[in-house]
Formats: C-alpha cells, sequence, structure tokens
C-alpha cells in the first residue's frame, strides 16, 4: 500500500512539471518539479498536469489546491482559468510561473524573496475577468530567488477559513529553488 501511495505521488509529481521527481518525503507530503520543491498540508495537492497549457512564457511550474485540480479550456490562457472555476467556497489555490531565461533583464517588479508569505503582499490580479462566474480572492505578485523569477497566485474561496489561508502562504514559506536549474526557454519580455 505504501509503495503504491509513493508510486501515485511520483506520478501526480511527474505529470506537473514533466520531469521525474527528486525526491519524496516519507512524513510529509511534499512535490518536487522543474527544480522546485514544497512541503503540502494534509489535504492539498498537487495539479496533475499544467493548468496552463498554451502558455509560453511564463511557465507554470507549481500548482496546489485544497481541491482536485484539472484543465479545461476557457477564454484566458494566461491564468488557471478551470481551476478558479472550480474553486470551491472554503478552497485555496497556489500556483508559480516562472519567466524565461533573460540574461539582459534587470528584472524590475521582481523583488527578493521575502522572509515569509502572507496577505499584505501582491493585489488584485485580472484571473476574475477570466473566470467571471467563480467567487474568489485572490493576490497576485512577483518575487525572485536563486536568480529565477516567479509570479505568483494565490487565491481563496469567498469562506476560506483562517487555518487553509494560511496554509496557502506557509507553502509559499517552504519552496526551495535549486538556482542551478535555469529555465530552458527565452523570456519574452
Amino acid at each position: 500500500m505504501r509503495a503504491l501511495s509513493a508510486m501515485a505521488a511520483a506520478l501526480l509529481i511527474m505529470a506537473c512539471g514533466g520531469e521525474p521527481p527528486e525526491r519524496l518525503a516519507s512524513t510529509t507530503p511534499s512535490v518536487v518539479a522543474n527544480g522546485l520543491s514544497a512541503e503540502l498540508p494534509a489535504g492539498w495537492q498537487a495539479a496533475p498536469s499544467t493548468l496552463t497549457p498554451h502558455l509560453q512564457d511564463p511557465r507554470e511550474v507549481l500548482a496546489v489546491g485544497t481541491y482536485p485540480l484539472q484543465y479545461r479550456e476557457t477564454d484566458c490562457a494566461h491564468v488557471p482559468g478551470s481551476a478558479l472555476e472550480d474553486l470551491g467556497p472554503g478552497d485555496a489555490l497556489v500556483t508559480l510561473q516562472e519567466r524565461g531565461l533573460d540574461r539582459d533583464s534587470a528584472w524590475l517588479g521582481f523583488p527578493e524573496r521575502p522572509a515569509r508569505f502572507g496577505p499584505e503582499l501582491g493585489s488584485r490580479s485580472e484571473a476574475s475577468q477570466c473566470a467571471p462566474a467563480a467567487r474568489f480572492v485572490d493576490h497576485w505578485f512577483a518575487f525572485t530567488d536563486g536568480g529565477r523569477h516567479f509570479h505568483v497566485l494565490v487565491a481563496f474561496g469567498e469562506r476560506a477559513s483562517a487555518a487553509v489561508r494560511e496554509q496557502a502562504w506557509s507553502i509559499l514559506d517552504t519552496v526551495r529553488v535549486d538556482p542551478s536549474r535555469v529555465p530552458d526557454w527565452p523570456s519574452v519580455g
């Protein structure tokens, strides 16, 4: 049974990032993909595949939620529209999108990673325009870690508990970035 659970976790991780898992924690559920790792609280799960498959730059490198995350085509390719449409009133979603390689960019708008992630970061995104029937509160912001540049979308259902909100921010706190894994695609600017 344990081997079956590990195999299922490995398949989920590989599908999310398209790469084999680098490690699996035995006591804390974790996701490892694209040179990133994060610890997931009980009840959270990684997307089995990218939620933004048509997005070229940035590219989704991590997507986790408190509910099953599945891609369906929506009117917007740059946000996980189907995941936002499926977000329940008590649910949460966290996605990271990484910008491509541009050694000449000053990366304005991508400050160093904060000491702790929390609700004071970011502002509302245009995601609500892409999923107009969905009801959620979101935070959109960017950061740099290990020379890599990320956009973050954190979305909460309208009745997400304080515990679920704290779990979402704590997932970001556990994200570890491998600086040797630079993007293999160019930035579009």
